[in-house]
């Protein structure tokens, strides 16, 4: 009886020694094991700032000389090269203040490039877009956010068309025809306002496509509309309307538009009204509708109309220049590694302005092109694409090896894009 009673005492005794020593040697073993350090990208987490990068490096071939008007980005017969090198940092938050800076360095930094902020220029002033160059900040900006509503002043993103200037986005390795012809970014103050938790209204004055310096006295509006109709239906649909200055040309037509700027050789060119140029209305009416057939399987659908008065569409003839065109994109994803991406598309010019080629006269056109897509991601920070498109126009804009402009051109290129 003795002896039951004592071991009924002992063993609370016991287990307390044993509970306090595991405790006290625990903590002897952290202390003996230093805490890792902290890393860069745990410390901006920690803060809210989100970083993104990723490089697009390129072989991209044709059998005739590209025009810019059907492939903005790839003008070279055939060339390896170096298209971006992307940062992107930003801390974004649903309430109070954010900021958001993108970084970008290649060749496709001196097309996407804005009035007063690409690197070079034929003119050697460095404000010219398309004029080259290999660095750009395609965004940068302040955000307030509160509520429903959102407000941005700075560089950004148009909400016009389905491709964007950043190449890791998108699904195919050129650029689409549309794309040429839309504003990539503009300079100004937007405003979006979530009017119920499927849509959204966005409101903003900006100086027009494409310019950190104005061009002109006047400011273009901006009015957008998203829609999400199902989780697998959703709109976007945008205006655009301003005053944009056009290149006034010498003697002959040696001008072409490019994405609405039009871009000249003649000796007797010029660029800001201030300086003897043109300027008129430039409107664009765009719409993309996207929508996920199956998890694996996505239909968009992009159109746009654009206006531009005071455009020169004859021998010292002013008038409204007027494009249209839509592009239809299906994308398939086979598996974790393997997807394919299909586009078609047409833009029709009604006086042969927006798609004429240098060195002829303005006369209706239309361009047309399919593009087919392989996409193969080994790993999740890796993606290989190869492609093949044909382009073909109703009248000549690709120049071949002889000298003549040709109506076809084949295009071929592997791309591989890293991101980290």
């Amino acid at each position: 009886m003795t002896v039951f009673t004592f071991k009924n005492h002992l063993l609370p005794v016991i287990t307390g020694l044993l509970f306090f020593f595991a405790q006290n040697m625990h903590a002897l073993a952290s202390e003996d094991t230093p805490s890792p350090a902290p890393t860069i990208e745990s410390i901006l987490s920690n803060s809210g700032i989100s970083t993104r990068a990723y490089m697009d490096a390129s072989f991209i071939g044709h059998n005739q000389t590209p025009d810019p008007n059907a492939q903005v980005t790839d003008t070279a017969r055939n060339s390896f090269g170096i298209h971006q090198i992307g940062l992107v940092i930003s801390k974004l938050p649903q309430e109070g203040y954010g900021e958001y800076l993108n970084l970008l360095a290649g060749s496709d930094a001196g097309v996407i490039c804005s009035y007063g902020l690409c690197s070079s220029g034929p003119t050697g002033n460095g404000a010219t877009p398309f004029s080259g160059g290999n660095f750009d900040i395609p965004q940068a900006y302040l955000q307030y956010a509160t509520g429903p509503w959102t407000f941005i002043g700075g560089k950004f993103a148009s909400l016009a068309g389905a491709e964007s200037y950043d190449s890791s986005q998108d699904s195919n390795i050129t650029r689409s025809i549309l794309y040429a012809h839309q504003p990539f970014t503009h300079t100004g103050i937007r405003t979006v306002n979530t009017l119920d938790a499927s849509t959204n209204l966005t409101l903003g004055i900006n100086n027009g496509w494409d310019q950190v310096t104005a061009m002109t006295s006047s400011k273009t509006l901006e009015l957008g509309i998203s829609k999400t109709f199902t989780p697998q239906t959703s709109l976007v649909a945008s205006i655009y309307t301003g005053d944009e200055a056009m290149n006034q040309t010498g003697t002959g037509f040696t001008q072409s538009l490019i994405n609405g700027n039009m871009v000249t050789t003649g000796i007797n060119g010029s660029l800001l009204p201030t300086e003897g140029g043109r300027s008129g209305l430039r409107t664009i009416f765009d719409t993309v509708i996207t929508s996920n057939l199956t998890s694996a399987t996505t239909v968009i659908l992009d159109a746009d109309h654009v206006t531009q008065q005071n455009a020169l569409i004859g021998i010292n003839q002013a008038g409204t220049e007027t494009y249209w065109g839509v592009a239809g994109y299906l994308n398939h994803q086979f598996n974790e590694q393997y997807r394919l991406s299909l586009r078609g598309e047409t833009l029709h010019d009604d006086q042969g302005v927006a798609i004429a080629a240098q060195g002829t006269p303005p006369g209706a056109n239309t361009l047309r092109e399919v593009t087919l897509t392989l996409g193969y991601d080994p790993t999740s920070h890796f993606e290989l694409r190869s492609e093949i498109r044909e382009d073909s126009a109703t009248k000549g804009v690709f120049l071949a090896e002889n000298g003549l402009l040709q109506q076809n051109m084949t295009t071929y290129g592997i791309q591989g894009i890293y991101k980290f």
